[in-house]
């Protein structure tokens, strides 16, 4: 619940500074982004999600990771042509709607399962004889 207080008065706040085009494109990108992503976390979505792996781990590049960063570099590099009101509007409505929606919007780098099903299955199978 503090999560979602917190999303919410950050974006009224950012709203009230950069103005109303700005909250357009917060809500063209949330709706954007509820149409697109998954409905409920670990399921995708009409787009799928971006993981790669990475030694022993995936990296899951959620979309408000990626949004995030756009407006980042955006910011570093100084893009004019980018550097509308509801550009930054879009991106940071697909930021929201990640980290409000979403319990597990903070997990970025993911433990891999080395083990197939079949492994996995024939080792449970061994441990309950064992056991048994």
């Amino acid at each position: 619940m503090k999560r979602k207080l917190v999303c919410i008065l950050s974006l009224l706040a950012a709203s009230i500074i950069l103005g109303y085009l700005f909250f357009v494109g917060c809500f063209l990108g949330f709706l954007l982004n509820k149409y697109l992503a998954g409905k409920t976390s670990g399921k995708s979505g009409r787009v799928k999600s971006i993981v790669i792996p990475f030694g022993k781990y995936k990296i899951h590049f959620h979309h408000w990771l990626i949004s995030a960063g756009i407006i980042i570099l955006s910011l570093i590099a100084n893009v004019g042509f980018l550097a509308s009101a509801i550009f930054y509007g879009v991106l940071s409505g697909s930021v929201f709607h990640g980290i409000y929606s979403y319990s597990d919007w903070r997990k970025i780098l993911i433990p891999r399962r080395h083990q197939n099903i079949e492994n996995a299955s024939m080792y449970n199978t061994e441990r309950l004889l064992e056991e048994g």
